[in-house]
């Protein structure tokens, strides 16, 4: 395999990434410390303006560092049916630490499987069952690290490095998400709902593809040539802005939070459910002779002359 082909699949990955929501990566403290005050002492930030409320509850959820979540995940599938994937799980934050048990993928007889995978940092680890242990050394756990592949690609970049390294687990991450709301020009107060019977603020917002990339310190470190390539190469999919709901409750955090890009061969939502905030986050990696790394197979097959392995495969 050559330097240009992983190139490709480096862009490829990040590209997947951003559709995924993880086009932000914090913001200014300084800012964000005095957007949270300006709400006023004793009074709920979601009483306050849109932009210092999303303000706010970005700020109380990056010190929960850890919650219990309900993903679902409607995309585009292959043949122009629609895929519907739900998971549900724990996850922390700061460090990104994700296990999570998820359904909708097709299994052997074409009916829904569940899979088990497990994210520490910037590796997700795959359950892929005894019957895929057979076949694969009788190991059952498969491990794709993508800050490892975006450098094995032969870009070096610490911004591309930082974005592919978030992974599944920063796509999910309640304040990577509450960071890229904050970062919209727009967001206003929808009205108070309940959601999973409590009464939350509804907040909406939107941000472009280009505003998002702006608004991402993971991507200072990209060159210019690189991040027009992977502007194009998420315009190509036919993303230009992200659609964002969240709803506040009245302890300053998100119980749900809704994402809708529309893309090339449809419509992506992404709508997620949060409780237990503070929860445990106790994740291990399996036990290393179980596990086979994805990237040293490619590795030997790129030695052996082979190409890039198919990713649903």
């Amino acid at each position: 395999m050559q330097k240009s082909a992983w190139k490709r699949l480096s862009v490829s990955v990040t590209a997947v990434a951003l559709l995924a929501g993880v086009a932000a990566c914090g913001g200014d403290k300084k800012d964000d410390k005095a957007a949270e005050g300006s709400a006023g002492p004793g009074k709920p930030a979601a009483a306050g303006k849109p932009a210092e409320a999303v303000n706010a509850a970005f700020e109380k959820t990056q010190s929960a560092k850890s919650a219990k979540f309900e993903m679902t995940m409607k995309m585009p599938g292959l043949g122009g049916e629609p895929l519907t994937l739900r998971s549900s799980g724990v996850m922390g934050w700061n460090p990104t630490v994700v296990d999570q048990r998820m359904t909708g993928l097709p299994g052997k007889d074409g009916a829904a499987a569940e899979t088990r995978s497990v994210t520490i940092g910037t590796a997700t680890y795959t359950d892929i069952g005894p019957e895929g242990a057979a076949k694969n050394d009788g190991k059952r756990w498969v491990k794709l690290d993508l800050a490892a592949m975006a450098k094995e690609s032969g870009n070096d970049s610490k911004g591309l490095q930082q974005l592919l390294g978030g992974g599944q687990g920063q796509s999910q991450d309640p304040a990577q998400q509450m960071a890229l709301l904050k970062a919209s020009p727009n967001v206003k107060l929808v009205g108070e709902e309940t959601v999973a019977g409590k009464r939350a603020q509804h907040y909406k917002g939107t941000l472009t593809v280009d505003e998002a990339l702006k608004s991402n310190k993971g991507l200072e470190g990209l060159s210019e040539q690189d991040r027009q390539q992977l502007l194009g190469t998420v315009k190509q999919m036919g993303i230009t802005q992200y659609d964002m709901d969240v709803w506040i409750d009245s302890g300053d955090l998100p119980v749900k939070l809704d994402m809708t890009m529309d893309t090339g061969k449809g419509r992506m939502e992404i709508s997620e459910t949060l409780t237990d905030y503070g929860t445990p986050a106790d994740v291990q990696a399996p036990p290393a002779d179980q596990t086979t790394d994805l990237l040293e197979k490619i590795k030997k097959m790129k030695e052996s002359g082979g190409g890039i392995p198919s990713m649903a495969s």
